[in-house]
Formats: C-alpha cells, sequence, structure tokens
C-alpha cells in the first residue's frame, strides 16, 4: 500500500473500532495477528497480549463491550512504509463502572498484505480501577 491507502486504512480502522463494527475489524486483522495493550499486568487488569486472529478479535469484543469512545480525535498520524504511529484522544465510558474520562492513547501499526499484523497500544492503565 502507499502511503495515502495506507492513511485510508488505519481511518477506516478507527471508524469501525468507534463504531464496534466487529466484522469491519475482523477484516482488518491477519490470520498472525498480535494486539498488545502495553503496561505491567502486575499493575493493571488491561495490560495484555492476545495473538492469532481469534484471540485478537476476543480482546476487542471485550474492548467494545467495555469501552465506549465519543469526541475521538486523531492528534497525530505518522507514516513510514508499512508502519504506522497513531496518537489519539476520545471521551472513554467505561461500562461496568459508569464512570467517564477524557484520555490520550498512542497506537503503533504494522500492516503486511493490506491487513494489520502488529497492534500495540499504550494507555493510562491506572484507570482501569
Amino acid at each position: 500500500m502507499d502511503r495515502s491507502e495506507t492513511e485510508a486504512f488505519i481511518r477506516k480502522f478507527y471508524a469501525a473500532r468507534i463504531e464496534g463494527d466487529m466484522e469491519a475489524l475482523g477484516k482488518a486483522f491477519a490470520e498472525n495477528a498480535k494486539f498488545q495493550v502495553a503496561g505491567s499486568i502486575d499493575f493493571s487488569m488491561l495490560a495484555t497480549v492476545a495473538e492469532g486472529h481469534d484471540g485478537v478479535m476476543g480482546l476487542l469484543q471485550t474492548m467494545v463491550d467495555s469501552l465506549a469512545l465519543e469526541d475521538f480525535t486523531i492528534l497525530d498520524l505518522l507514516i513510514d512504509g508499512d508502519k504506522a504511529a497513531v496518537r489519539w484522544r476520545a471521551t472513554v465510558h467505561l461500562v461496568t463502572s459508569g464512570q467517564t474520562l477524557s484520555t490520550e492513547l498512542a497506537d503503533f501499526i504494522e500492516i503486511a498484505d493490506g491487513k494489520v499484523v502488529a497492534f500495540i497500544e499504550f494507555l493510562d492503565t491506572a484507570l482501569a480501577v
């Protein structure tokens, strides 16, 4: 994919994530994909790694069911070949507690053959208490 195709793919990916469109998200990830929420498992229940398409989709389903996102804005989008860095802001509604907060996140994405093969998300894992 060239830069414009990668940017369009990423924007479509985030739109699907915000909408909770699991079908579109499923099509975005490769069979051998890895999704990591960076952090220490000793301090946060959010820090985790999912591998393989089924594992990634299970994690994404949990995220979609637990975290409603509004006021989504991409603050920075950097693309270098098959890799992208995305810094974004959203209002997050924690479905289980009813808590609402505004936060920024950073994602590092690797794409191969038009699919996400690696996705690492950095967020304030201390917010999940």
